[in-house]
């Protein structure tokens, strides 16, 4: 009476028995487990029912009490006694209370049903049952994994000691080498970014210069409030990656300062920053920058984009990023009609703190106005022409190429194979590239 082929106890379903001598009766519980879970199984009497069970790992067991030749409670005593792990569930009438407390104390049964049952009540009492069946398996399972495990530290116990040093040893060698791993894979990691950064940038036909300076100024204000380092590192990438989602935009809307932009292009244009988060959902480890970019054109006060959250709503990577593109933009004409220089710059963002602008992130950025003034080199900072560096130089900027494509990152250490390449692409591009390299490293030179 099974409907699925006995497999010798091999199956990946669990497994329910369900007993009783009426066929009227099989058939309703067929329809009404026809799309269960679980595989069902049929038996038309105890005796059927104890010979499938010696086939079948079942794991539960609905039987009627009123049966021939077999009764539910000496059915369920039987298989008991004969798979004690089986867990069982009675359907009985109101005149068999003495049988039912018979299969209660001999049966072991989980619990027993009036009949006729409710459909509902059926499935969830089978449900419960095969949930305490599922947790005793598990129990079962990690009682036996401890044995073992158990069995296996008394046996490594004894070599212990003898193999702690070398142990030890093999662990201090295999941790440098991880170090030395993980921080190529970073360094990797970053200037992967920073090249996909450029490429975006050079879609806009802007400035590399632009996303480099929000990631660096982002990166230090962030550092300035002792940020964990993991955090301090996804505001820098929020600031190399912030206007991912205007490669969505078109070359009209991207060549206009946000002023000037229509009522409609506005619209449009504050769409960017759910666009582009929405890109980099999907990549493991730039959870907290997506949200950081979703958030980095709202104001505290409720009046940004795009979807008009308050201080408290904010996180603390998006206020940084906001106050950090502002002042970047201001300078570059990007968020006022004119260009303003460094100080005129953080006068606007200081006068706008409390309603755009978090109070703390303004004094800090206070300090740094100097470090990002783009209408002059800092003191410790020298332009280069390509003919004139020398390996050993540090860059103090970001080398690009004419399309805005990085070529060396900020802080790297110049080789001769770089000034070879650096020449290259000068004669095949036709144009000199903007070479900014730290002062102290020419004079080592």
């Amino acid at each position: 009476m099974s409907n699925v082929a006995p497999n010798a106890r091999a199956q990946l379903q669990e497994n329910v028995l369900f007993v009783d001598d009426e066929p009227q009766i099989l058939r309703a519980l067929k329809r009404l487990f026809k799309k269960a879970s679980f595989q069902c199984h049929f038996a038309e009497s105890g005796i059927e029912g104890l010979e499938m069970l010696k086939d079948i790992d079942i794991d539960l067991i609905v039987s009627d009490m009123r049966m021939p030749q077999m009764d539910g409670a000496e059915f369920l005593t039987k298989a008991r006694q004969q798979f004690p792990a089986v867990k069982s569930i009675l359907l009985t009438g109101h005149s068999d209370i003495a049988s039912t407390i018979t299969a209660l104390n001999k049966g072991g049964i989980y619990r027993y049903i009036s009949k006729p049952w409710e459909d509902e009540d059926l499935k969830l009492s089978i449900e419960e049952a095969l949930k305490v069946k599922r947790l005793e398996r598990e129990k079962h399972q990690l009682l036996v994994l401890t044995h073992r495990q158990n069995k296996k530290l008394k046996s490594f116990n004894s070599e212990l000691e003898e193999k702690v040093k070398q142990r030890t040893e093999e662990l201090s060698r295999t941790m440098e080498l991880l170090d030395q791993s993980y921080n190529e894979l970073i360094d990797s990691y970053d200037m992967f970014i920073r090249v996909f950064s450029s490429v975006i940038s050079s879609r806009f036909q802007i400035e590399y210069q632009r996303p480099t300076l929000v990631a660096e100024l982002a990166k230090d204000i962030a550092s300035y409030l002792d940020l964990p380092k993991p955090i301090i590192q996804q505001v820098m990438y929020s600031g190399l990656l912030h206007e991912l989602g205007k490669i969505t935009l078109s070359d009209e809307i991207l060549s206009m300062p946000e002023p000037e932009l229509s009522r409609e292009q506005l619209k449009e244009y504050i769409r960017y920053p759910d666009r582009g988060a929405s890109i980099l959902m999907n990549i493991k480890g730039l959870e907290s920058c997506c949200e950081f970019i979703t958030q980095h054109l709202e104001n505290l006060d409720g009046s940004g984009y795009p979807n008009k959250l308050v201080a408290n709503e904010m996180s603390y990577g998006a206020k940084i990023l906001r106050i950090s593109r502002d002042f970047i933009g201001l300078q570059l004409g990007l968020i006022n009609k004119t260009q303003r220089d460094a100080k005129q710059a953080f006068s606007h963002i200081k006068g706008r703190s409390g309603k755009m602008y978090d109070l703390k992130l303004v004094n800090i950025l206070q300090k740094l106005v100097d470090d990002y003034d783009l209408c002059s080199l800092s003191p410790n900072q020298s332009a280069m022409d390509v003919m004139a560096l020398k390996p050993g130089m540090i860059t103090a900027t970001d080398i690009v190429n004419n399309f805005g494509i990085l070529l060396i990152s900020k802080g790297r250490v110049i080789t001769e194979k770089n000034i070879e390449q650096l020449i290259t692409i000068e004669k095949v591009e036709h144009c000199k590239l903007k070479l900014i390299v730290e002062t102290d490293s020419i004079k080592d030179n």
